[in-house]
């Protein structure tokens, strides 16, 4: 009878871990299609100098950025970037002296579009590198430039961060980005820009 009963027991015991356990302890995968988008503040800085004019930004930065692609392989995926980012404090001078009043409304942001590759590291659960390289076009509304001015600097993008799953495709995370372009005008000068962001993330794999 105690055998029996030990049997029965035993039997209920591996359908419960079948049933419950089984789907949970098979780990999620990096494979198939990748998207992430992501959202973040942080510093960023701008610089303007053609030896007569200098625009600065320098301070609070906000973020926006995508990434959309595919894994090659498992835990690396390649990918096309797309990003946005808003700088504050901008100033403008013309030979050492201010060139704007009070309620002048400057404002500076700029466009990133690149291609890169993200590699989630299978020791470290979810942890993921990630780079790109790219161009930077940026948006000055001041009185050196208005609107658009058609500039691109060349830039690179690198990225830390880790993934938590919420199911078998999505999964929430956070990371620290830093950005850096740069970029020659015989006429307007060199533009150069950085940011460092703390981001938060949607990915679907």
């Amino acid at each position: 009878m105690n055998r029996h009963l030990a049997l029965l027991l035993l039997a209920v015991s591996f359908a419960s871990t079948v049933v419950f356990a089984g789907p949970l302890s098979t780990p999620y995968v990096h494979d198939g299609l990748f998207a992430k988008a992501s959202i973040g503040v942080g510093y960023a800085s701008f610089e303007n100098a053609n030896g007569k004019e200098y625009l600065t930004a320098d301070g609070f930065g906000a973020k926006l950025y995508g990434k959309l692609g595919y894994y090659v392989v498992r835990d690396l995926a390649l990918h096309a970037n797309i990003g946005y980012v808003m700088f504050s404090n901008f100033s403008e001078e013309r030979n050492g002296f201010p060139t704007y009043v009070d309620h002048d409304f400057n404002v500076l942001s700029s466009v990133y579009l690149g291609a890169g590759a993200t590699y989630y590291v299978p020791i470290w659960e979810n942890v993921f590198l990630s780079g790109s390289l790219g161009f930077i076009g940026y948006d000055l509304s001041c009185h050196k430039f208005a609107g658009n001015t058609g500039l691109k600097a060349f830039g690179f993008d690198v990225e830390v961060g880790k993934d938590w799953w919420v199911n078998e495709h999505f999964a929430l995370g956070v990371s620290v980005a830093f950005n850096s372009s740069e970029f020659w005008s015989e006429n307007d000068g060199v533009f150069r820009s950085s940011s460092v962001m703390l981001l938060f993330s949607v990915t679907l794999n």
